[in-house]
Formats: C-alpha cells, sequence, structure tokens
C-alpha cells in the first residue's frame, strides 16, 4: 500500500475583532497564510479544514470573512477540502457558504491511493446550520435538542448538531461500499464523537460512532471544535480532535501532516498541533 500524506488544520475562527478567552481572532487569517506556505512545500494528496474558518457575525460581516479565509485556502497547491462548521453559519445560511466555499454537497466521500475519505455534515440538524427558522431541517433540529435537554445531557447545546437519518443511511452505504472494495477509510468531522456525553460531542454521537466500529474499514476519525484537541481510541477506530488555530499563541499556528500507511497514522503536529503515531489494528 503506498503512502498518502495530507495536510488538517481546524477552527481557524478568523474575525476583525479584538482576542477574547484566549481567541486571537485577527491573528488567524495570517496563520493561515503561514500554513498554506508551509503545505505548499510538502508533498501532499490533499489538505482539509474541519469547520470553523471563521467566528460569524452580522451578514455582512461574516461574509466578507468567508471570503477571506477562503481566499488564501484557494492559494493552496493541493485540493482543498472543506467541513462545514457551526460558526460558519453564524449570520450566513447554507447557500451562501456553499456558494463561497464551492461546495456542491455537505457531505460526501473522495478517494486517494487505496484509501477512502469521507466528509460528514455534523450539522445537518442544528440550530447553528444555516437553515432557515421553521423550515423542516431546523425543526427537527430543535425537536433533537429539546429531547437531549431533558436527560440533562452535557452535550445539549445549540453550538453542537446532530446527523439526521438521510446522511446516517448514506454513510451506512458508503462504508459498506468501502468494506467490500478493502479500501481503508478516514471520517472527517467537526463535531467529536468522544468522549461520549462530553459539552462538545455530536448530539448523537453514540449512535454515530456505533456505526463506524461496524466497519473494519474505518481507521479514524479527525474533528475540530474542541479547541484544545484530544484523543480516545474505541474499539479499534482512533478519535483525535485537532487544536484550533485561532487559540494558538502569538508566535505559533496549528496545523498538521497526517501520513497514513499500512500499519500507522502519523500526525506531525505544527506549533499547537500534537504529534501523535497511532498504531493501525
Amino acid at each position: 500500500m503506498e503512502t498518502i500524506q495530507f495536510g488538517v488544520t481546524a477552527d481557524v475562527q478568523y474575525a476583525q475583532k479584538e482576542s477574547a478567552g484566549g481567541r486571537h481572532y485577527s491573528q488567524s487569517l495570517g496563520k493561515l497564510a503561514e500554513c498554506v506556505d508551509d503545505l505548499n512545500g510538502r508533498d501532499l494528496s490533499f489538505v482539509i479544514q474541519l469547520g470553523d474558518f471563521i467566528d460569524g457575525g452580522k451578514p455582512t460581516d461574516a461574509k466578507q470573512q468567508l471570503q477571506a479565509v477562503a481566499a488564501v485556502y484557494q492559494t493552496l497547491e493541493w485540493p482543498g477540502y472543506h467541513v462545514l462548521g457551526n460558526h460558519d453559519f453564524v449570520g450566513l445560511d447554507r447557500k451562501t457558504v456553499s456558494d463561497i466555499l464551492e461546495l456542491e454537497a455537505s457531505y460526501y466521500h473522495f478517494d486517494a491511493g487505496q484509501w477512502r475519505f469521507v466528509v460528514l455534515d455534523t450539522q445537518d440538524l442544528a440550530i447553528q446550520g444555516g437553515w432557515e427558522p421553521g423550515s423542516e431541517k431546523f425543526r427537527q433540529a430543535e425537536a433533537m435538542l429539546k429531547a437531549l435537554r431533558a436527560t440533562g445531557a452535557d452535550n445539549a447545546h445549540d453550538w453542537n448538531g446532530g446527523i439526521g437519518p438521510e446522511q446516517k443511511q448514506w454513510l451506512t452505504e458508503t462504508l459498506e461500499t468501502a468494506d467490500r472494495q478493502r479500501k481503508n477509510v478516514i471520517v472527517f468531522g467537526h463535531l467529536p464523537l468522544m468522549e461520549l456525553g462530553e459539552s462538545h460531542t455530536l448530539w448523537n454521537a453514540e449512535g454515530i460512532a456505533t456505526l463506524l466500529e461496524k466497519h473494519d474499514c474505518v481507521k479514524a476519525y479527525l474533528n475540530g471544535h474542541r479547541h484544545s484537541g484530544g484523543y480516545t481510541k474505541r474499539n479499534g477506530i482512533h478519535y483525535v480532535t485537532i487544536e484550533g488555530m485561532v487559540d494558538a499563541a502569538d508566535d505559533e499556528g496549528a496545523w498538521a501532516v497526517v501520513t497514513l500507511s499500512k500499519q500507522q497514522i502519523v500526525i506531525e503536529g505544527v506549533g499547537a498541533a500534537t504529534n501523535r503515531v497511532l498504531e493501525i489494528d
């Protein structure tokens, strides 16, 4: 099996405003430019950003933010892919975000070598999902969040979200095909699945993690959203949270280069991102 390398970053969360709570919003554009310069100097198959490209705000401001980061990202010399995050929809609707990022679908997959890369839309059912209030998706999100809050769940926040039945069926079929084709799979999402019940996790994390773990093809799930990062291994799958770029100190960034081989997933962290060597079962 050939070795595959790709770049990854999470939670750029750019905005032209003062730093607050350890988040350096206005510096993120420069950090993203440094990230792109570094990744352009490597031999990669692709680059992916794991959502919250912007902080969001008033529609005009949010649109300018997204256009600015998209313009920097487009200077990549490698194919660049996107995951949608909750902050991407603060002030913007689905169509506007998709048009600026040139996304034809919010969840999709692509291949590189013998690997299949599956991109999930964890804001599929979400209050911060770009859905018009009163729309079917928005009503489903409200009902899902209300039910979760009734249980006292720690992740029952409107800045999280869930994966709906249509996407779940697509995911099942995609992984069944990968199993048959003997592809190894990496899954990307914005919201973490682990630790279950932690305040940042997907509303229906347990169901989606259980689905992934039914398929031998799935080797890892990479996400953002929890800016401090994190790692869990469960039932043969590595669950990795990439540290947020917006939180990186003034003199460092946060991105990583991931190298995939038959035996290992090696994550070379840059700046605040963590180095990891993960064995493939």
